[in-house]
């Protein structure tokens, strides 16, 4: 029974230092800002395809192209501001707590 005990004590601070360091889901740096980057390139890839495939098809190079190219940044652009205001209500939330 000893052992027991000896063992419940020593998951239990195990487990106040695990949640003193922080949560458990916490982003790093390096993560939001791979995150942030590959939602912006994502956009103009996307777009970029679009616009090409288009292109071929219908026989109108470059325009569809260069209009695609351009929606994908705008919507790289806005899925980056997206995200960053999702990881910035998170950490405020985490910080209330």
């Amino acid at each position: 029974m000893d052992d027991k005990q000896d063992f419940d004590r020593r998951l239990d601070e195990a487990r106040k230092r695990r949640v003193n360091n922080g949560p458990e889901n916490r982003q790093t740096a390096f993560g939001q800002a791979f995150r942030l980057s590959s939602e912006m390139v994502a956009g103009v890839l996307v777009g970029g395809f679009i616009g090409w495939t288009l292109d071929n098809w219908l026989g109108t190079e470059p325009w569809l192209l260069l209009v695609f190219f351009f929606f994908g940044i705008a919507a790289g652009i806005l899925n980056a501001v997206r995200a960053a205001n999702e990881m910035n209500k998170q950490s405020s939330d985490k910080n209330e707590d």
